[in-house]
């Protein structure tokens, strides 16, 4: 069935920024690293590269004539050489093939993406997305952000700065590209709305800023794993939640009160307590994927992953409304426009009517129409939700299969950083399921106490017991691993449950053993304790 553009609108910044593709998250950073250095605002080069170069024996040719650099002259060296950047410090796209090309430099610096070639250094609009939850969410751990990634560059000389202590990888970055040309900016602002979920933006900034607390302490390339791993998690998330949200608003013809003043915020102990879209996952932390444990986490990422289609028809219904409140020249805002919907205005039923009208005659009247698009037309709906009903119809198989890939992306799928697992046997479907250096992750975050100070925050590191660790991660996050605590997660749990939930916690101690963050010395309860790697008295936010 054939559809005009603005018929089938997805994206859209004013309600959702990404558009669905399966992303790399580096590409994601490298981009979001523009964004910070222009400071959301557009550049004249954003669609192409400022440097291509098509083999990284180039840049090694710059390297070695570079002040500082030696040891490049023999041929041994050379190569040696060669091979480190193409696995450490360049992004390659099919690598080890013919076809091998660079994306761009690895984000490990905030002038990454001088060497960059944009058709292979595509973010999907998904830094757009992180940009704004930074903007809008709490702008000083944006600014915390920005003056972490660019330690050790001297704004005046656009070089190595020579005190700065950096790690090899980083200060081979800054080299790469000292001699290039600054960004040029346009002076419009590239970022304009904000995210329609404020508390994700907040929590996702409150944890940047617990992250950069370890920035003296956790070497660069560490740190941006981290950061990455946050940012993918938080996106993720975040879609989780618009998919309530603006279904919420749908159902009740009304943006929900709390959302137009939103409570949430990261430093608060249950930071979504009051969020009426909150919800869980039960995530197993096992091995064994034939387990009852591993049965409800597979249960529950499917679930999550079926709601995708309320997104798809959420996105096209908002894009609608706020198509119709700008040609009628009323308030085109995500939060007022589904009141449309409960107190239509004079041709507001006339003007869908006449839209599903042309859409027929576009499509040759019933000649064209499946059964399906029939039944729609006949089930006596109100012309606005039959259209949205029939595009939804129509494209939903689209979306849907990119936004998997997303969201797959987002939560790094069977990764060491992951918060999914899936087998290639239909048997193994996808579940919630902690990697380990993801479970690292969290552990960072959970062992750190912070407080306001002039200037930022002030954080140190203390023991959590495993009890309040568990708590933590299903309030801040919705991993539930033992019997849920907050209101979306008390149901009734059976002794089949519960003897699931009793094994996923020993799983979860034995994995926080293996990688050093916990030491039961004795059955006693207190001390039973996940203890932080490094010690921090009172670090101040940067």
């Amino acid at each position: 069935m054939k559809l005009r553009p603005e018929d089938q609108e997805f994206r859209n910044p004013k309600v959702f920024y990404p558009d669905p593709k399966a992303i790399d998250l580096d590409r994601v950073l490298t981009i979001l690293f523009l964004l910070l250095r222009c400071e959301g605002e557009r550049v004249g080069t954003r669609g192409r590269p400022r440097a291509e170069f098509e083999k990284v024996a180039a840049h090694l040719e710059s390297l070695a004539k570079m002040e500082g650099v030696s040891g490049l002259d023999s041929p041994e060296h050379r190569r040696i050489a060669q091979r480190w950047l193409e696995t450490d410090i360049f992004d390659l796209v099919n690598r080890g093939r013919p076809t091998e090309a660079i994306a761009s430099l690895r984000p490990l610096h905030i002038e990454a993406h001088k060497i960059r070639v944009a058709k292979h250094c595509r973010d999907y609009n998904h830094a757009d997305a992180l940009y704004a939850m930074l903007e809008y969410g709490e702008r000083q751990a944006l600014l915390d952000l920005r003056r972490y990634l660019e330690r050790g560059r001297d704004p005046s000389t656009r070089k190595y700065d020579g005190t700065t202590p950096l790690d090899l990888e980083t200060l081979t970055v800054l080299k790469l590209v000292e001699d290039l040309p600054d960004t040029h900016r346009t002076g419009e602002k590239e970022i304009k709305h904000p995210p329609i979920c404020r508390g994700q933006a907040r929590v996702l900034c409150d944890d940047v800023q617990r992250l950069l607390a370890y920035q003296d302490v956790v070497p660069r390339p560490v740190m941006i794993d981290y950061l990455k791993t946050l940012f993918g998690l938080h996106l993720g998330l975040f879609t989780m939640r618009v998919g309530r949200q603006l279904s919420g608003w749908i159902r009740d013809r009304k943006a929900h009160p709390t959302c137009r003043e939103c409570p949430v915020s990261g430093a608060h102990e249950d930071p979504f307590a009051s969020c009426p879209y909150r919800f869980t996952m039960t995530v197993d932390m096992g091995g064994d994927y034939r387990t009852r444990m591993a049965q409800m986490a597979q249960e529950d990422a499917a679930a999550e992953y079926d709601r995708l289609v309320d997104l798809v028809r959420a996105l096209f219904t908002f894009n609608q409304l706020l198509r119709y409140a700008k040609s009628e020249r009323l308030k085109d805002d995500p939060l007022e426009v589904p009141s449309l919907l409960s107190d239509p205005p004079d041709g507001f039923e006339a003007d869908f009517k006449a839209t599903l009208k042309r859409l027929l005659a576009d499509n040759g009247d019933d000649e064209e129409l499946t059964p399906e698009v029939r039944a729609i037309l006949d089930a006596g709906l109100p012309a606005f939700d039959t259209f949205i009903e029939v595009v939804t119809h129509v494209r939903q198989k689209h979306h849907l299969v990119y936004l998997v890939q997303m969201m797959d992306k987002l939560f790094q799928k069977n990764g060491v950083f992951g918060v999914l697992a899936q087998g290639r046997s239909a048997s193994n479907p996808r579940r919630w399921h902690l990697g380990g250096r993801m479970l690292e992750v969290m552990v960072q975050l959970a062992v750190l106490r912070g407080e306001d100070a002039e200037g930022g925050k002030r954080f140190r590191t203390e023991p959590v017991l495993i009890d309040d660790f568990l708590v933590w991660m299903e309030r801040r996050y919705g991993f539930v691993i033992a019997p849920g605590t907050t209101p979306t997660a008390r149901r009734p749990v059976t002794l089949d449950e519960h003897r699931a939930f009793r094994d996923n916690v020993r799983a979860l101690k034995d994995r926080l053993r293996e990688i050093g963050f916990y030491d039961d010395l004795s059955d006693a309860y207190n001390a039973q304790t996940v203890r932080p790697r490094y010690t921090l008295l009172a670090e101040e936010a940067r």
